[in-house]
């Protein structure tokens, strides 16, 4: 199709998303940047937050995705997204995943404070990071 962008988004697990756009809204560790058909090619660093694939010329048509970190590169109209973590946020659960931070947070709170409990207090943090992220995005649509 004309005036479209052919996008993929790629995990070290699977392809979520492959097929053509209008536009790429994404989060860099700057702020958002939007990409539109006849993009000069860049290649940047994502950071943590939303990516946003405009299906129509209308906007009514989007799907949004949280992701954590990775790069995008844009070249001769193809955008590829390669992230270690993302997740489309059409049908979560808030309350779920509120429940799922809040008992995170409690395991992490739990966990003595010393040398010997850095490794499961980062992975815990890890974890909160993530799901902080993924009910961002969501609380913004």
């Amino acid at each position: 199709m004309p005036g479209t962008l052919l996008v993929d988004v790629v995990t070290p697990t699977q392809t979520l998303y492959s097929g053509e756009v209008r536009q790429v809204v994404a989060t860099s560790p700057l702020g958002e940047f939007g990409i539109l058909p006849m993009h000069a090619p860049m290649v940047c660093e994502l950071g943590s937050g939303e990516l946003r694939l405009t299906m129509d010329t209308t906007d009514r048509e989007v799907e949004v995705y949280a992701l954590q970190g990775g790069y995008l590169q844009v070249a001769l109209d193809q955008v590829t997204v390669l992230t270690d973590r993302a997740l489309a946020i059409k049908g979560l659960d808030r309350a779920d995943l509120q429940a799922q931070f809040d008992a995170l947070k409690s395991e992490r709170d739990a966990l003595p404070d010393d040398s010997e409990h850095i490794d499961a207090r980062s992975d815990l943090q890890r974890e909160m990071d993530w799901l902080s992220c993924v009910l961002t995005v969501l609380l913004h649509h």
